[in-house]
Parts: structure tokens; C-alpha cells; sequence
């Protein structure tokens, strides 16, 4: 009797979280998200407007990065350890595999990065008043929306690279950040706004780089940054599905 689909879902999800729970990721992980608090406990007697000095770390290094450890070798993991004719031989629809797999990795991941944001935001408002703590919230809000989206967004993104280039997922996927994201996105010129980062940063309300158009400042709306975000997310992980769905992968690996 084939499952169904939540049951298909259901049954990648566990297995890729057994699989992460085993696995090395999430030390990597955790380790990565405790070095800005670090650095915030350092600095506190030192920096002015630390919490968002301290955002530059997520939102241009960890955001990107972290889930492209986990996201690009979805495939490439059952390939390399020739566990995919097994899986795929089984009566539930292939592309299940990637969106339960998905799944596994960024709910937790993005509960990760909320956490390791807040216990941030806490430690920098050591410095302030009660009343600044209060008056921050809102801003912090803003920073976790797009944190969680980030991650989701990034996840997809490296799921589809990695469905695409099997052999050095991870590789294509670190190309595509040093490219894009950090080199268009860091452009002073309209041509930054194909970067995820920079639609991330102005859901935030953090400062961006200059983008101008016919030497006038363009403004980007928070509608068109989310609209923008949830599409290319959507799309990239529709192509990983669509992907592995229709691939014959080699078993002389």
C-alpha cells in the first residue's frame, strides 16, 4: 500500500532528524550560533550599538552559511553513501524526500537562530535602560521575522544548487554565496537587489547599501522584499523536487 503523502513526509522527516541528531551538523551548528554571543559579552563594555554590530555577523556570515552545511548535500549524502536506490525504490513519491528532509533541517535550525538572536539582543541591552530593552522589541521582532525567513530561504536555495551538482554540492553552493550574495550584494548599484541578503536586511530594518538608480535613491518596499524572499524560497525548492523526481542518478560512485 503506497503512503500518503503527510505519512511520506513524515517518514523523511524523522529519519534525516535521527540522521542529524547522530550527526556532526549540529555541534557545528551550535558552536557557530554561541560565537556572536561571545563576542557580545566581550565587547559590551566597549561597543555603542552593539546589537546590530552584532547582526552583521548573523546576517552576512552565519545566516548564509549555516544552512547551506546541511541543505546542499541533502542528495548528494544518499548518493555518496549509496543508500539512494534504496530509498528511492520505496513507494513513496521521490520529491517527498527533499521537502521532509527540508523540513528536518529548518524548523530547528531557524528555533536555533531565534534563540542565539534574543540571548544576543538580551546581553547588548546590558548596557541600556529597562526602557531601551522595551523600546527594542519591535525592532527585534522585525530581525527574528527575517532571521526564520532567511533560514528557510537559504535552505531551499542550497537544496536546489545541491540537487544539481551532486559531486561538490557544498562547493556550488559556497560559489553562489561569494558571488552573490556577498559580492553583487555588497554593490552599490541597483544590481544588488538580486541578492537575498539585501531583501533580508530591509525586512530587518538594518542599514543597507547604497542602491541607487539613475542617481536616484530607490526605496524598496517590505512587500516586495517578503513577496521577493517567499518566491525564489518557493521556487527553489519546487526545481529541488522537480529535480530529484525526474534524475537517474549513477550507482558507480
Amino acid at each position: 500500500m503506497m503512503p500518503s503523502v503527510a505519512q511520506s513526509l513524515g517518514i523523511y522527516r524523522r529519519m534525516h532528524w535521527s540522521r542529524l541528531k547522530r550527526g556532526r551538523l549540529r555541534f557545528a551548528a551550535a558552536i557557530l550560533l554561541l560565537l556572536p554571543l561571545a563576542g557580545t559579552a566581550i565587547a559590551l563594555p566597549f561597543a555603542r550599538d552593539l546589537f546590530d554590530n552584532v547582526l552583521d555577523i548573523y546576517f552576512r556570515f552565519l545566516l548564509p552559511f549555516v544552512p547551506a552545511l546541511g541543505a546542499s548535500a541533502m542528495v548528494s549524502e544518499e548518493i555518496e553513501g549509496k543508500t539512494f536506490t534504496f530509498i528511492f525504490a520505496r513507494p513513496a513519491p521521490r520529491w517527498t524526500m527533499v521537502i521532509g528532509k527540508y523540513i528536518a533541517l529548518c524548523v530547528p535550525l531557524s528555533l536555533a537562530f531565534a534563540v542565539s538572536i534574543a540571548c544576543a539582543y538580551g546581553l547588548s541591552s546590558l548596557r541600556g535602560t529597562g526602557e531601551d530593552f522595551a523600546n527594542g522589541l519591535p525592532h527585534l521582532a522585525r530581525v527574528l521575522l527575517a532571521t526564520v525567513l532567511g533560514v528557510f530561504v537559504y535552505g531551499a536555495l542550497a537544496a536546489v544548487i545541491g540537487s544539481w551538482f551532486t559531486r561538490h554540492p557544498f562547493v556550488a553552493v559556497m560559489l553562489y554565496l561569494l558571488l552573490v550574495e556577498a559580492l553583487l550584494g555588497s554593490t552599490p548599484v541597483i544590481v544588488n537587489l538580486v541578492a537575498l541578503s539585501w531583501h533580508l536586511r530591509n525586512l530587518a530594518g538594518l542599514s543597507l547599501p547604497e542602491t541607487s538608480f539613475f542617481a536616484s535613491e530607490l526605496h524598496v518596499p517590505l512587500w516586495s522584499s517578503t513577496v521577493t524572499l517567499t518566491g525564489i524560497g518557493g521556487i527553489s525548492l519546487f526545481l529541488a523536487s522537480l529535480g530529484v523526481n525526474g534524475t537517474e542518478y549513477r550507482t558507480d560512485r
